[in-house]
């Protein structure tokens, strides 16, 4: 199966209710895959207007107890930021589906890229706590896509799944059965609206009530990091003692494994974004850092250089932003090339 069709799986696995989505490459096709299946498994899939009308009514489905998913591409989640900081103040567990392409605008439609790291983990205005998930393949798109459900209902959080074309229509074979997480519904009966509000969700701006708010949100932030911990958060690939690391997320995992099969050096996957896995850093602290990415500014570089001070070296880059994504024999030669 391709990356959409196991993340259609996933949804139906973790009992999705209902789906909202507006038509745009590379996320339609979750659309049709659930659409297909809606009646045997009783969820809704509604196709709206546009963008912004389809994460405002996913809001308002999280919040009555429906496990609601959305699906867009990066033009389309621009749209759905204001609603996102909504969903933050709600607390509305909602799971989003991201699957990127090339931009800025309309920039390659129907080519692949990783350019959306950096808007997914801080779209919004505000200060509210969000996970960014990052499955590399079929198997993993299934069990990410449970995982999401699981962290959206248990903390009331929005939790993006960033694919990007090529993972999301590229075919692979899954040799294990995915580890799928269950959830529960998570319903607080209460009134809802886009300020802060008391416990019984009337607005206030009482100075003692927003301080415990905004401290409350954050809060989850810790507990997430926390609970996290349970999960894969990244995997180690090939040579787990080499003092040569590669580091990527995403669809580029497939043509890393193939790339280093005969190289002296170790892959590090990055399944989880934000919050991001500090356990790394002991496996890529004062190593031989490469990083593998389909993006013009290595975002995944940034990222870890935020978190662990641990700065990449340009010429340790590779990266592809031509929307065409990484082959395995081209990949060998630039491994090689920065190892000599």
């Amino acid at each position: 199966m391709n990356g959409n069709q196991a993340v259609s799986e996933g949804a139906i696995k973790s009992g999705i209710d209902i789906y909202y989505f507006y038509p745009m490459t590379p996320a339609t096709n979750v659309a049709g895959e659930l659409a297909e299946k809606q009646i045997e498994n009783n969820h809704i899939v509604l196709e709206l207007e546009n963008e912004i009308a389809v994460i405002n009514a996913a809001v308002g489905s999280a919040i009555t107890g429906a496990k609601t998913m959305i699906g867009t591409s990066g033009g389309g989640f621009d749209l759905m930021t204001e609603a996102l900081s909504l969903a933050g103040i709600a607390e509305s567990p909602l799971v989003i589906y991201l699957a990127s392409r090339p931009g800025p605008s309309t920039g390659l439609a129907t080519y692949s890229g990783q350019g959306d790291l950096d808007m997914a983990r801080h779209a919004g205005h505000g200060e509210f706590v969000r996970m960014v998930l990052s499955p590399g393949d079929a198997e993993e798109c299934q069990e990410i896509t449970s995982q999401a459900f699981y962290f959206s209902q248990k903390f009331g959080v929005s939790v993006i799944i960033l694919s990007d074309k090529h993972l999301a229509e590229c075919l692979y074979t899954i040799k294990e059965k995915p580890v799928i997480t269950p959830s529960k519904k998570v319903t607080i009966l209460k009134k809802y609206n886009s300020y802060e509000s008391d416990k019984f969700g009337y607005m206030t701006e009482s100075p003692e009530i927003v301080n415990k708010n905004v401290e409350n949100r954050l809060k989850k932030q810790k507990e997430i990091e926390r609970e996290a911990e349970k999960f894969s958060q990244f995997k180690i690939f090939g040579k787990s003692n080499s003092e040569n690391v590669i580091v990527s997320w995403g669809s580029p995992k497939g043509a890393i494994l193939d790339a280093i099969k005969d190289i002296d050096a170790k892959f590090i996957q990055f399944l989880y974004l934000d919050p991001f896995p500090m356990k790394a850093k002991k496996e890529i602290e004062g190593k031989n850092i490469i990083l593998v990415e389909n993006d013009a500014t290595g975002q995944l570089g940034k990222l870890i250089a935020e978190k662990t001070g641990i700065i990449i070296e340009d010429k340790n880059k590779i990266l592809r932003y031509d929307g065409r994504p990484f082959f395995a024999d081209e990949l060998k030669k630039e491994i090689e090339r920065r190892l000599k």
